[in-house]
């Protein structure tokens, strides 16, 4: 998955409004963030593999047994949330900081259905789940796609007016934002 990552600090937003959109939105898609550090240390790896080219949208093989267990991106959410915390003068509800650690837990099940058998639960499990999505580019891009903008329609729905008041002013940037991740997925379904 990939631009539906987002989606879930949309969702979050009407439950945290005193958070930062880009926080939430970031704590999204923090999983990957974490899995770049942790792969340009050696850590985890992300390799092409020339195999899966003919099969779909996602041509590499990984090993990201810290970063993308749901025990990890729940972690990498609480790191999230406690920085964040740490780092603001303003008051930091523990809702507010749920709703950081469910947006990067949320990666897992976007995950699930989109990767191939590749994440786990814990970093040790000897279960690895994924359902394959990623063979299919057109499913990639059309759930991806949905599940963004679900998560908009959920913001521009439910959050509160006051954490609004950016988009409803610059309503051209909220669209242009919108179009530009819609290339971007577009790209990574089939640019590939």
């Amino acid at each position: 998955m990939w631009v539906a990552h987002y989606a879930s600090g949309l969702i979050a937003k009407p439950f945290a409004p005193r958070v930062p959109l880009s926080l939430l939105a970031l704590a999204g898609a923090f999983p990957d963030v974490v899995f770049f550090i942790l792969q340009f240390f050696g850590i985890e790896t992300f390799n092409l593999d020339s195999s899966l080219i003919p099969r779909g949208c996602f041509p590499y093989t990984n090993d990201y047994p810290y970063s993308h267990s749901l025990l990890g991106m729940t972690l990498s959410g609480v790191a999230l949330a406690v920085v964040y915390k740490l780092s603001t003068s303003a008051p930091v509800t523990l809702k507010d900081q749920a709703a950081i650690v469910a947006a990067a837990a949320s990666h897992f099940l976007l995950e699930w259905p989109s990767h191939r058998e590749d994440i786990k639960i814990t970093p040790h499990d000897s279960i690895q789940l994924g359902a394959g999505l990623f063979d299919s580019p057109v499913a990639t891009f059309l759930v991806e796609c949905a599940i963004y903008l679900a998560g908009l329609w959920v913001y521009t729905t439910f959050a509160p007016i006051t954490t609004r008041a950016g988009y409803k002013t610059h309503k051209n940037r909220l669209w242009g934002i919108t179009l530009f991740l819609i290339g971007a997925q577009a790209h990574f379904a089939f640019g590939s």
